[in-house]
């Protein structure tokens, strides 16, 4: 599958762990334009390029051992102690990362959610109430954590809609909104865009 030759393209050019530089090397430079959405990519891909173009930190997941590891190094490299989440099951799964949880978002250092779906044209993540949970999104922590699997990936906003309609039917939550890294938004609603990392994890094997 074509995201393991790209998960290591992302090790080289966009370090896992730590700040991605706005001044880039000509290497640097070079390399990212190997990171620029083709057509012949599939859709993972293309989120994934998109995604981290506009600096959004990316993790590809083999699976939930991967996930686990991947997400306990992110941890003790940015000494996240105190993350908000709302999702219970969300909690629970990620029990053995050991990661303490606040139940007050004005006091959490960072957030962790899951999401409706991930737009792959935008490198964005649309989320619904059904994540936030009465909140808006501009109240959660700056940093925000996505936790997503392959199978949630659309092409587009129209498509993401209707994946919508077809989960939820008449029963749709409300305050639909994809939210977008900070460095891909100049005008608008900033408050909405957040320092985004997203793992995903692969639960569809086929090529798509």
């Amino acid at each position: 599958m074509k995201i393991n030759l790209f998960k290591k393209i992302l090790t080289k050019v966009f370090p896992s762990f730590g700040e991605i530089t706005t001044k880039l090397s000509s290497e640097e430079s070079e390399q990212k334009e190997i990171c620029a959405p083709d057509d012949c990519d599939p859709s993972d891909v293309v989120f994934a390029k998109a995604f981290t173009n506009e600096g959004g930190k990316f993790f590809y997941c083999d699976d939930m051992e991967d996930f686990y590891l991947m997400f306990k190094q992110l941890l003790t490299e940015n000494k996240w102690k105190q993350s908000y989440c709302s999702n219970d099951e969300l909690k629970n799964s990620l029990k053995p990362t050991e990661l303490e949880f606040e139940s007050d978002f004005r006091k959490a250092d960072s957030s962790i959610s899951n999401c409706e779906f991930l737009i792959a044209c935008k490198g964005s993540v649309m989320v619904s109430a059904a994540q936030t949970k009465g909140l808006k999104v501009d109240q959660l922590p700056e940093i925000l954590v996505i936790v997503a699997y392959t199978s949630q990936i659309v092409i587009d906003l129209n498509e993401g809609l209707q994946g919508l309609q077809k989960k939820y039917g008449r029963n749709r939550p409300s305050n639909v909104t994809s939210i977008r890294t900070k460095q891909s938004v100049t005008t608008g609603n900033i408050k909405k865009a957040k320092d985004l990392y997203v793992f995903l994890i692969e639960d569809y094997k086929d090529p798509r």
